[in-house]
């Protein structure tokens, strides 16, 4: 099953700016400023119905159309996300008097439509949402745990979370605190961004010199964070099996395009050997793990070593290496130019992943078909000459055959060619049959299992 962002997200691509109900909101949410207000004072209204107004939107807004009214109509909402720069343009359809729909667009994950359920009371619509049509449920958190919120429904022909702001000066920006579950959460590791943050988790029984996991999530290089849920997996297992565990974000391609996320994942590795002795790390013993676009940036880090370009405009704790012993990559993302014709060569026709609106066009900083010599600078190939003489690296690549949004020839095309590189002893590559992308198959404690044993070999 996907998972969808923390970013996806976490996450996703439909994370909430207005949550409804007792759900958790991810740090990085805003309140919604889509909603027209539909009782706007007009010549006609007097000082005491303005000042009643006020105190209405205050509380919460209320629908002005009754249920006998909203049958067989559809109401859309744009749920905007300031921080990561997307919008999702939710529908909203009333079948019959306690039956609807609603459809949800996704550009990473594919569109959704879920059956829904509904009552109305006090000028709020109680909506749930029972079936997933492709079997997924949403991540966007203006729902709660049990997938319900209220909206208020408006003759204008939208909706919106009861809660939500009807001021475009109310969007909340809120810091990245990192999980509380953390032993050192949100860590600053360089200088340039509030995103240079990471999450550090100590083994259950610490040495003192333990070796380091440096995870990396995914997200479009567009969203999510180092709580992601998706990653959780990983962190739990990794403390297990005595890793230290740093959980890195950077920063997205809305704030800086190539190579900011690249640059600032090289220093979230060299600021941990910087501070091996604080954190109770062997710096000789560092693995980077990574899903998608995570996965793109673990791979670079561990492939491009001493490419001084790449470290951008980060200049923190340069005199340590960014040089890594083992990779994990789980389903990347590796040559964005043939990602269009190698979904052509699978059957798969009509991708746009090199046009501008892609997540990897935003993160390159222009469209990815546009320029093939710019586009090529994000490959790893690009810099395999100036790997080091001594250059040593293990890896693991694993991807899924139904990956809808990652052609899995992108990692068996590099599996091979690392190999080319390394020696095929040194990279072990599988294919999990009928796994999508950021499949909870990649996630089983057995999967999870052989990768912990392939880096106990890669390690030690």
């Amino acid at each position: 099953m996907k998972k969808a962002l923390a970013l996806l997200l976490a996450l996703a691509m439909c994370l909430s700016l207005a949550a409804c109900g007792s759900s958790t909101t991810s740090t990085e949410d805003t309140e919604d400023t889509s909603v027209a207000d539909t009782s706007a004072a007009d010549a006609s209204v007097d000082e005491a119905d303005a000042s009643a107004e006020a105190e209405e939107v205050e509380s919460g807004l209320t629908s002005d159309v009754l249920p006998e009214d909203v049958v067989g109509n559809t109401y859309t909402y744009t749920e905007v996300n300031e921080a990561y720069g997307f919008s999702t343009e939710w529908e909203l359809t009333f079948t019959s008097d306690t039956e609807g729909s609603m459809f949800e667009p996704n550009d990473m994950l594919g569109d959704n439509t879920y059956t829904t359920s509904w009552t109305y009371a006090d000028g709020l619509y109680t909506v749930t949402l029972v079936e997933s049509e492709n079997g997924e449920m949403t991540e966007s958190t203006m729902f709660d745990e049990n997938y319900t919120c209220d909206f208020v429904v408006m003759s204008d022909g939208t909706f919106a979370p009861a809660n939500a702001s009807t001021d475009t000066a109310a969007v909340a920006e809120t810091t990245n605190t990192g999980s509380e579950n953390a032993d050192y959460p949100a860590v600053s590791y360089a200088s340039n961004s509030d995103a240079q943050v990471m999450d550090i988790y100590l083994p259950e029984n610490a040495t003192g010199a333990d070796p380091v996991i440096v995870v990396v999530h995914g997200g479009g290089f567009m969203f999510g964070d180092q709580t992601m849920d998706i990653i959780q997996p990983v962190i739990e297992a990794g403390v297990a099996n005595g890793y230290v565990v740093a959980s890195v974000d950077y920063r997205k391609s809305s704030e800086a395009s190539f190579p900011a996320a690249l640059s600032d994942v090289k220093a979230a590795v060299r600021y941990l050997r910087a501070n091996a002795e604080t954190y109770g790390i062997d710096a000789d013993k560092v693995a980077i793990w990574g899903e998608s676009a995570g996965a793109y940036l673990s791979l670079m880090t561990a492939l491009t070593p001493e490419v001084e370009d790449l470290n951008g405009d980060v200049t923190d704790n340069l005199e340590q290496s960014s040089a890594v012993t083992a990779l994990v990559d789980f389903y990347g993302p590796v040559e964005f130019y043939t990602m269009d014709a190698e979904y052509e060569a699978l059957g798969i026709e009509g991708t746009t992943y090199s046009s501008e609106d892609s997540f990897e066009s935003a993160f390159v900083g222009q469209a990815i078909g546009e320029d093939e010599e710019t586009t090529y600078t994000t490959w790893w190939y690009t810099y395999v000459d100036q790997l080091p003489d001594d250059f040593t690296l293990t890896a693991w690549i694993q991807v899924g055959d139904s990956d809808t949004s990652v052609p899995y020839t992108q990692s068996q095309n590099f599996a091979e060619k690392l190999a080319e590189v390394l020696g095929e002893d040194s990279v072990t590559f599988g294919i999990i049959e009928g796994a999508e992308h950021e499949d909870d198959l990649f996630y089983t404690d057995d999967n999870l299992a052989q990768v912990f044993d392939f880096l106990a070999d890669a390690l030690n």
